[in-house]
């Protein structure tokens, strides 16, 4: 088995259409970086907010989505994409074939 494949060549003057993800990280305005930490909820102690929802939750209730960084909860939350909704609902509009 090869260690390197060999990938068809692009064709001179053709561009390549970039990837959903790629599309959407140029689409979509970053809120936070990758790995900066959730909004702390000021009335309590340990619970941080939902970006979405605005929601109090521990942090283990929220996930960062990859795209704009936003934190969501269960609610806010598309497993199907794994994206925050905001940027689930953009996905799913770009994958409407007209």
């Amino acid at each position: 088995m090869p260690l390197k494949r060999n990938w068809p060549k692009q064709e001179k003057g053709e561009k390549e259409k970039p990837d959903l993800y790629t599309q959407l990280k140029r689409e979509i305005q970053v809120v936070r970086k990758q790995g900066a930490p959730p909004e702390k909820d000021a009335l309590t102690f340990s619970r941080y907010i939902c970006d979405l929802c605005s929601t109090s939750h521990s942090i283990s209730g929220l996930k960062q989505c990859t795209v704009c960084g936003k934190w969501a909860c269960e609610d806010c939350w598309t497993q199907e994409y794994y994206l925050c909704n905001s940027c689930a609902g953009v996905v799913a509009l770009k994958n409407i074939k007209l």
